[in-house]
């Protein structure tokens, strides 16, 4: 066999486009049976180290700032930082030169979910969810408007927001740019994954507990997206930042319960409001950057109902304070005439940076609250 013309691998150490990486130079076979694991490996190693090169990052910090900014140039625009609650894969089926994929900028290289990715998602999770498919007929007509073919021609929210294959809504939902500083302790990692019966897989023996499992590397992200949505509806329309929150409380809702891009059922994709941890100095008076306040699991906490609720029709109610919003566990025992937009005082279940769960308060709640600390115990502990 002759020698290439170009010697690929000792070019791509140098490489700063990560996509340019993974497109043009895979030096010799890395997939397949006969695929040499250590060239995936290498052309990995190098995609990583590209993604975090200085001067990609230095282009890309004012390509950001410049696409951040055109943003801002909509009659409503409303954008979150979103941060990986694990791992992220978006374009894992694409083409690509191994068996796994995974979508980039096309121009620098790096993490990005394309607008119709989300759009989808939230188009989705507001057919399902919000219009309550698992109810059918049982539904109220308030969450039917939601659906994609909602049965009141005169309230049909999903078409309003989403459109159709003829009109594409009112909503525009942007692609989502990673957050330049956080590509330096993140961005694109390597990631594996393990099939252990792949002739089962690939139809041509049945699955037996002798197979060897096979690991699989391939590229995921972690870190922090900005991700954006607009009203392209007409200008002066008066409740134009009304539908539009609606939009983005969805979207943001679809991503930190179902998750975007591939492997979702493995935990992968979810995105949640970015929180900083740590210690942090003090902040100033009136400074809108303190930390959040987490209530502590046992205690009693205002919160207020929402509008969504849980695929099982549950209530969601959200504590300000924190900004945590998350499903009543015993929803049951709310009383019948609450609605959306209602206070009330719930009991923490659980709580952290990321997530909330709340119990409306029972009998048992409050025998528990009166009962005496510092009570002394018997000679087994009791």
């Amino acid at each position: 066999m002759r020698n290439p013309i170009i010697q690929l691998a000792p070019r791509r150490r140098a490489g700063h486009h990560p996509g340019l990486l993974l497109q043009r130079y895979l030096a010799r076979n890395a997939t397949g049976r006969n695929g040499d694991p250590e060239e995936r490996r290498e052309l990995l190693d190098a995609v990583i180290s590209a993604a975090r090169a200085e001067p990609l990052l230095s282009i890309y910090r004012q390509a950001f700032t410049r696409w951040s900014d055109s943003l801002a140039g909509d009659a409503v625009v409303l954008s979150a930082d979103l941060h990986t609650a694990g791992r992220l894969i978006v374009g894992l089926g694409s083409e690509n030169v191994l068996e796994t994929g995974i979508r980039l900028h096309h121009t620098y290289g790096l993490p990005l979910i394309p607008g119709s990715a989300l759009k989808g998602l939230a188009s989705h999770f507001c057919d399902s969810v919000w219009g309550q498919r698992h109810l059918a007929d049982l539904a109220n007509d308030e969450n039917k408007a939601f659906r994609r073919e909602a049965p009141d021609e005169g309230r049909q929210y999903h078409k309003l927001l989403f459109g159709t294959t003829d009109d594409s809504g009112v909503i525009a939902f942007h692609d989502a740019w990673m957050l330049p500083d956080s590509l330096n302790d993140g961005g694109v990692l390597l990631d594996v994954m393990t099939p252990h019966h792949p002739k089962w897989q690939t139809n041509e023996a049945p699955p037996i507990d002798f197979d060897s499992p096979v690991p699989v590397s391939f590229l995921s992200v972690s870190g922090t997206f900005r991700v954006g949505v607009s009203w392209v509806g007409p200008a002066e329309h008066p409740q134009a930042r009304a539908w539009t929150e609606v939009a983005f409380q969805i979207l943001k809702a679809s991503l930190a319960d179902w998750g975007v891009g591939g492997k979702t059922s493995s935990g992968y994709g979810r995105l949640v409001e970015a929180r900083i941890a740590g210690p942090t100095r003090p902040a100033l008076a009136g400074s809108q950057n303190s930390l959040p306040t987490i209530p502590k699991p046992g205690g009693r906490v205002d919160a207020v109902l929402l509008v969504e609720k849980t695929k099982k029709d549950g209530w969601k109610a959200k504590h300000e304070p924190s900004g945590l919003a998350g499903p009543i566990q015993n929803t049951g025992d709310v009383p019948g005439d609450k609605k959306a937009g209602d206070a009330l005082t719930l009991v923490v279940a659980l709580a952290n940076e990321r997530e909330i769960a709340f119990r409306y308060p029972t009998a048992a709640d409050d025998l528990r609250a009166k009962k005496p600390e510092g009570k002394p115990k018997g000679p087994h502990g009791r």
